[in-house]
């Protein structure tokens, strides 16, 4: 079985400033990732971009090459291709490559699973035709594929920046549909002046809204009640509008409201976890340098709270430091003086993530559904109705609904409904969603044959 100091389980800008960070120190650092190449979801194909011209999808987009560049040059063992599927807390992690099972042993390990697209369960949300704005930027990166006369919904700057970055390829959009509040603006208002510090961002924001308004694309602020049109297909999406009711016509609906920790490698292995009230999201509690309450596992970017690129970059080397220090390759006092740096940069970035997880806080009724029909296990097929029956038959928690209306026992095991059922039985208890809890969640993390099972390889040679 393979060995190492440190195993990272994420290629993205945490896992990657992490390892090299680790590797500068002397440790020797394993990193695994399903995916082909390094640089998770923000920087994706940045190396080989499929696209003629790369250029359009923006400066932060393009700057994630430098850091992949590094990462790739470095003595890292770099795993792609490695699915993983289990977290042990005596160290070892087992992964999926090449349809074998593989293991190894970590004397630390970092998890850095990055952000999911939090869920948007309206009506028609799961018909044919409708998926997330984020994974029509992932084809946009990994395939050069893009969908033309898509209907745009929700709000928030990654769906500006998709938004922005259609129209610059010259893709034609039928419609965008923002949904951010008329009164978040007000709610906001206070934090302007803290985000002030970062005006960079903000002046970003406002020029990704000036293009699409420049674009005369079709564009609807404050919009409410949100329906996907269609039976067997979606067929276009129907809104309210200042009390007008509107509806936009298009066979491909894009839905997006923000994004939220990826948990379910987390959970699996029992850390403990908070719900974040400004976020209103679930993250892993952690120490400053990103300890969880099992003290060898770390976590770090986006998967224990959303920070952003630049935010996970120094997130990933604060735990590097961390891990360093507790391998023996650092003492205190040199540990702290390395994370001076990116500590001031967290901080002052800090500001400028409250008015923006303020300013672009779903509304309630884009969280949780309303309508009896609407799906929420799209695995299972559960709709609100039936949880809701489940609840008036007994089960007050998260796991008793699992148990009673098999919510959450699909393939994704919660990743889609999760923070819904917690929402939605905080509201029918009528107690915070920190006291109703989450999902308790178990290995294997995904689908696996129990001949990939049984074709066990340590690392170096079958068994």
């Amino acid at each position: 079985m393979q060995s190492f100091d440190c195993a990272i389980i994420g290629t993205g800008p945490a896992g990657m400033s992490a390892a090299l960070r680790l590797s500068e120190l002397g440790a020797t650092v394993a990193v695994l990732d399903r995916a082909p190449s390094p640089g998770g979801q923000i920087y994706r194909a940045v190396a080989q971009s499929p696209l003629a011209t790369p250029d359009k999808l923006g400066a932060d987009y393009l700057s994630g090459a430098d850091l992949v560049s590094a990462f790739s040059k470095s003595n890292v063992a770099w795993m792609p291709g490695a699915d993983v599927w289990h977290l042990g807390d005596d160290g070892r992690i087992f992964y999926s490559q090449d349809n074998r099972t593989q293991e190894l042993q970590c004397r630390q390990m970092l998890i850095c699973p990055g952000a999911m697209e939090r869920p948007m369960p309206i009506p028609g949300w799961t018909l044919p035709g409708v998926m997330t704005a984020g994974s029509a930027q992932v084809m946009l990166k990994s395939d050069a594929m893009a969908i033309s006369d898509a209907i745009f919904a929700g709000s928030g700057p990654l769906l500006y920046l998709i938004v922005a970055q259609y129209l610059r390829l010259g893709i034609p959009i039928a419609g965008v549909v923002d949904t951010t509040p008329r009164q978040n603006y007000v709610a906001a208002l206070p934090m302007l002046a803290s985000a002030l510090r970062q005006v960079g961002m903000l002046f970003k924001g406002l020029g990704l809204l000036r293009e699409i308004q420049k674009s005369k694309v079709p564009f609807y602020r404050f919009a409410t009640d949100l329906e996907v049109v269609g039976t067997d297909h979606a067929q276009g999406l129907r809104f309210q509008q200042d009390g007008a009711s509107y509806e936009l016509s298009g066979d491909a609906v894009l839905l997006h409201h923000g994004v939220v920790p990826n948990l379910n490698l987390a959970r699996s292995i029992g850390l403990d976890h908070v719900f974040e009230p400004d976020q209103l999201a679930w993250r892993v509690k952690t120490s400053p340098f990103g300890q969880t309450s099992c003290p060898h596992i770390w976590v770090a970017g986006d998967g224990a709270g959303i920070v952003g690129a630049n935010g996970a970059k120094h997130a990933g080397e604060l735990a590097a430091l961390g891990i360093g220090c507790e391998l023996g390759l650092l003492d205190d006092v040199g540990r702290d003086q390395l994370a001076e740096a990116p500590r001031k940069a967290s901080a002052g970035q800090s500001g400028f993530r409250r008015f923006i997880d303020r300013l672009y806080q779903p509304a309630p009724d884009l969280m949780l559904p309303t309508r009896d029909d609407t799906i929420v296990c799209r695995c299972e097929e559960q709709s609100l109705w039936d949880l809701r029956q489940g609840f008036q038959s007994g089960a007050r928690d998260p796991n008793a609904l699992k148990s009673l209306t098999r919510c959450g026992m699909g393939p994704c095991q919660g990743r889609q409904c999760g923070h819904i059922v917690s929402g939605l039985l905080a509201k029918w208890r009528e107690e915070p969603v920190a006291d109703v809890g989450y999902y308790r969640l178990r290995s294997p993390l995904r689908l696996l044959t129990l001949e990939e099972l049984a074709r066990l390889q340590d690392g170096e040679s079958a068994r």
